[in-house]
């Protein structure tokens, strides 16, 4: 199985004489890649030196030494690149796991009011994030955009009324309470 690690690459070092490269042309890109007998995982958005916007193929990658694999611009040769320090920090620091993340939010919550924007703030990105581990854990490549919305309004439309009507912000709902269904009509 193919396993691409780097999502863009910043290339404004390097040579890219003997790489294959398209243009920002994703379906060009596509149809490059399935006349090469390359794997489409391995389509990679990279900057040139010029600032502009490519798609490379990216066959390895090795983090520890900083170097990926392109694809050659002929078939069979593939060039080995070495990456920019700054590009390689995001990817050797270890990220923040998850459950880590909800509990860093969660404390962020409670040390401030529930009427804060703060606080409405970490309760709705802690939403989001329920739903990418949702939707990572069950292996879904897209979050629906209306789930999304729903984990955002529910924490803000409250809120926004309150600050234009010039109300009293509403009650807070417990921050493990399910998000309000529709009232059926």
């Amino acid at each position: 199985m193919f396993v691409k690690l780097y999502d863009r690459l910043d290339l404004s070092r390097a040579r890219l004489d003997d790489v294959l490269t398209v243009p920002a042309n994703r379906t060009r890109a596509l149809d490059v890649a399935q006349d090469r007998h390359l794997p489409r995982q391995a389509l990679t958005r990279a900057t040139t030196r010029e600032g502009f916007w490519v798609y490379v193929f990216q066959l390895r990658a090795d983090v520890q030494l900083g170097t990926v694999t392109l694809a050659g611009a002929q078939p069979g040769p593939e060039n080995v690149i070495t990456l920019p320090v700054r590009q390689l920090d995001h990817y050797t620091t270890p990220g923040m796991p998850l459950s880590e993340m909800v509990g860093l939010l969660a404390a962020v919550a409670e040390d401030y009011p529930p009427t804060a924007l703060t606080a409405v703030l970490a309760d709705s990105l802690t939403k989001v994030l329920d739903l990418w581990a949702d939707a990572r854990r069950n292996g879904r490549p897209t979050i629906d955009i209306r789930d999304l919305d729903r984990a955002v309004t529910s924490e803000f439309a409250p809120a926004v009324r309150a600050w234009r009507t010039g109300d009293a912000f509403p009650r807070p709902r417990l921050a493990d309470a399910a998000w309000p269904e529709p009232i059926p009509r």
